[in-house]
């Protein structure tokens, strides 16, 4: 039976990808064409569509072509693929936990903003400048005790996604709070109003939707000296602030506990 071959368009329709991308592939050698003797073409086989189709899948989740080519195509070891995904896994995390504080400080940026659209933005500027992008992934290295331990472990993914959630909301409301008293915003004003029922609405719901967030939210706050030392910093920077806003929001609804 003759193997089937493919010119070079139709393995870009078949893989999904552009004549341009699989002629720039022959050219560094990483999916080399045969060649027809008599018009010099180029064509493809079953096996280099199903090269082309990993070289693909390898590039969609990051992995340069040189990784690929070195590394991912010219190895028979399974356990070293691995542990080439394993590390562009933890590579895209950081780079997603990288992303995720970039949105929250600019969240918490807007919110002052629109609360308080005079203030001086220099001082927060210079204060986000320093901190660590990463470090939500810091709280791996906290030494919680085993029993906060075993909550985190026995997370399932959708708990977990919580908790990331509960963190990265967390962090906007400290990072808010820090642009207000570096910019002496009385906590007895507008601002403070608002930053106080955000905050008293982020603590019902975490406290009170889900026992096990319940659980982990206080627990994590009787170890706060375990914590990053970023978020230390930031939040008893910014405690007394959401304290005193929070008290205030409270007094001017009617729930204050004195």
């Amino acid at each position: 039976m003759t193997e089937k071959l493919y010119t070079v368009s139709e393995l870009a329709r078949l893989s999904g990808t552009t004549v341009r991308t699989i002629q720039y592939y022959d050219r560094i050698n990483l999916l080399v064409a045969k060649r027809n003797g008599e018009k010099n073409a180029r064509y493809y086989t079953n096996s280099d569509l199903m090269k082309l189709q990993q070289i693909l899948f390898f590039k969609r989740i990051g992995l340069p072509l040189n990784e690929i080519k070195h590394h991912i195509l010219n190895s028979e070891n399974a356990s070293d693929i691995k542990q080439i995904l394993k590390n562009q896994a933890e590579l895209l995390l950081r780079q997603e936990m990288e992303i995720r504080m970039t949105q929250t400080i600019i969240k918490a940026i807007l919110a002052s903003i629109d609360a308080d659209p005079k203030q001086n933005l220099e001082p927060i500027i210079k204060l986000v400048l320093g901190l660590n992008k990463q470090s939500v992934l810091d709280y791996a290295n906290v030494e919680f005790d085993q029993q906060t331990q075993q909550l985190f472990e026995n997370q399932s993914e959708d708990d977990y996604q919580e908790l990331i959630r509960i963190y990265w909301q967390w962090k906007q409301l400290v990072l808010e709070a820090a642009a207000y008293k570096l910019n002496d915003v009385s906590y007895q004003s507008q601002a403070g109003y608002q930053l106080g029922l955000k905050w008293d609405e982020f603590v019902n719901h975490t406290t009170e939707d889900d026992p096990k967030m319940l659980t982990a939210y206080t627990k994590g706050l009787e170890q706060s000296d375990q914590w990053p030392e970023e978020d230390i910093f930031l939040y008893n920077f910014a405690k007394d602030y959401i304290d005193g806003a929070h008290h205030y929001y409270l007094t001017k609804k009617g729930d204050a506990i004195d």
